[in-house]
């Protein structure tokens, strides 16, 4: 069992290694002779930043279902009901090899899509587009490996204690929304902008479902990762690119504190 561990883990890390080489090629060509330089945040605009990530409905409402999940305690029952009645994939096996290939094409989009933007964007050249949101899928995959330590939550096959959040989830959840991000600056008409966006999230919901059927992660921990994911994603290309968020067809929540209790503020810009 430990030989099989080490050989799984090593698998893994070749296919990190992969991608981080495959990300520098592409910074390289980009940033040409020289890489660019990417000016810091002021506190207030990470302060505004990480407000509108934190309340943005792609956040709260995955951590508010993660949440009640965990309250009730259905993560085991709703586990065994995804695989028995909601099959997707023939086997755990090939669930776990379309997680991969999911959050692969869910970051490749992400980067795909950073570098269709205009080359003289108002917003962010593209190779400064390009390192904040790969620096945006790093601090991701840093942060849900410091809370699953921190856990130590064992998955649902028992293969050890690295359960919450799902790594996949998070990093493949970042991917949709710097995807999202990306589409909000081009010139697209809302319809298509609307199909593209849906099959951005497409994509890493697929990449949760597969690994809650390949038996890794309890359905709490697809939800913590994917409003983990959100919300880093969104912070920081927020806070490190002149741009503020979403345009046309997003949806925002603002909760307003008042005696007594609070209200939560819904708004849809059209």
């Amino acid at each position: 069992m430990g030989r099989q561990r080490e050989e799984m883990a090593l698998k893994v890390g070749s296919r990190w290694l992969v991608c981080v080489g495959l990300l520098t090629m592409l910074v390289g060509v980009q940033g040409c002779s020289s890489l660019p330089t990417v000016p810091g945040p002021s506190s207030a605009k990470m302060k505004r930043a990480a407000l509108a990530a934190a309340t943005d409905p792609n956040t709260w409402l995955p951590a508010l279902g993660a949440s009640l999940i965990l309250v009730t305690d259905r993560d085991q029952a709703w586990s065994d009901w995804a695989r028995r009645e909601q099959p997707v994939f023939a086997s755990a096996a090939a669930a776990r090899r379309a997680s991969d290939g999911l959050l692969y094409t869910s970051l490749g989009v992400a980067l795909a899509s950073s570098l269709w933007m205009p080359k003289d964007s108002a917003n962010s050249t593209r190779p400064n587009r390009l390192l904040v949101q790969m620096g945006a899928m790093a601090a991701t995959a840093s942060v849900t490996y410091a809370v699953k330590v921190g856990v130590g939550r064992s998955r649902s096959d028992g293969s050890d204690t690295l359960s919450f959040p799902s790594g996949h989830a998070s990093v493949a959840f970042t991917g949709a929304t710097l995807t999202r991000r990306n589409l909000a600056r081009l010139d697209f008409q809302a319809p298509l902008r609307t199909l593209l966006d849906v099959g951005a999230i497409s994509l890493a919901a697929g990449t949760a479902w597969a690994r809650l059927e390949a038996g890794v992660h309890y359905p709490s921990d697809v939800l913590a990762g994917a409003a983990l994911g959100n919300f880093v994603a969104a912070f920081v290309n927020d806070a490190f690119l002149r741009e503020g968020g979403l345009a046309e067809g997003t949806l925002r929540a603002n909760v307003r504190p008042l005696r007594g209790g609070a209200v939560l503020q819904l708004t849809q810009y059209f």
